[in-house]
């Protein structure tokens, strides 16, 4: 028995509307500009990505930095002189995420 086009998407626009939703905060869609080179500490880092599975912990603990940033599921830090960012994320990550994380290595902070 097949069922119509019309009647799936029907069932489905129904479930969606009884379906609790939350908006996901690792996924973020707005547009933005990049911040201007005067706003960065960084200009032109060399950045380097690793993963673990406790990325808040790792970038708490390591060395030398000159700080840091903390998101859900990630983290970055910095070294200015030496003009480098580590990102940390777990496994599981988003584009939103490591762009956030890249800005914030950008201007430091």
């Amino acid at each position: 028995m097949k069922a119509s086009f019309s009647k799936v998407v029907g069932f489905w626009f129904t479930l969606m509307s009884i379906t609790p939703t939350q908006a996901d905060g690792l996924l973020d869609f707005t547009l933005f500009s990049p911040p201007e080179v005067s706003q960065r500490r960084l200009p032109e880092p060399e950045v380097s990505w690793l993963v673990r599975p406790n990325a808040s912990n790792f970038c708490q603990q390591a060395q030398p930095k000159d700080g840091f940033v903390s998101r859900p599921e990630g983290c970055v830090y910095w070294q200015i002189q030496a003009s480098r960012c580590t990102i940390v994320t777990t496994g599981q990550t988003t584009h939103s995420q490591l762009g956030h994380l890249f800005v914030h290595c950008l201007q430091a902070r």
